[in-house]
């Protein structure tokens, strides 16, 4: 919020704020494409002392298949790297297979990783298809192991408190 006051200061009085059009089209590409590319550079300069984890989970949000990809290195926020819609694969007769799945990654940790010395780690839920996709990149990626991500778990018990009775009288609506 500070940052946004200090430019803000700047601004003379003929200034009009962009659109919501114009936010959500060049500017949030813009805004996403440089988020990226600064969040690769850290994942890029911890790498090398940290080594890399690679983040992935399977969703069908609206009769939509997808998948997405993400990637960190040690303090570096995880990064999404992609957010895979499997629509056309499954349409042409194809499943979200651990074969599939894992292409999904390969595709991300050989432009990040091209000599595979850097990645340690693959973190899925615990799915078949996902854990049968990580033993196939932990067969390619020789220094990489696949474990179950907590993150999925937690998020579950989270929901079960929040449904108990005594929990869910002191959420607020």
């Amino acid at each position: 919020m500070m940052a946004v006051i200090r430019v803000v200061r700047l601004v003379g009085n003929d200034f009009t704020p962009p659109s919501r059009r114009q936010v959500s089209g060049k500017l949030l590409t813009a805004n996403y494409n440089n988020t990226r590319e600064r969040n690769l550079r850290s994942i890029n300069n911890d790498a090398e002392t940290f080594g890399l984890t690679f983040m992935g989970d399977g969703a069908t949000i609206k009769k939509l298949p997808l998948i997405n990809v993400l990637c960190m290195a040690g303090s570096t926020l995880p990064v999404v790297l992609a957010i895979n819609d499997c629509s056309e694969h499954i349409a042409a007769g194809g499943t979200k297979d651990a074969p599939y799945i894992a292409g999904l990654f390969e595709e991300h940790v050989d432009a990040i990783d091209p000599e595979h010395n850097l990645t340690d780690c693959f973190f899925f839920d615990g799915a078949a298809n996902v854990q049968k996709a990580g033993r196939i990149l932990e067969a390619k990626y020789p220094r990489a192991h696949c474990l179950h991500g907590g993150e999925h778990m937690i998020s579950l018990f989270f929901s079960d408190l929040a449904k108990m009775k005594p929990i869910k009288v002191c959420l607020l609506d």
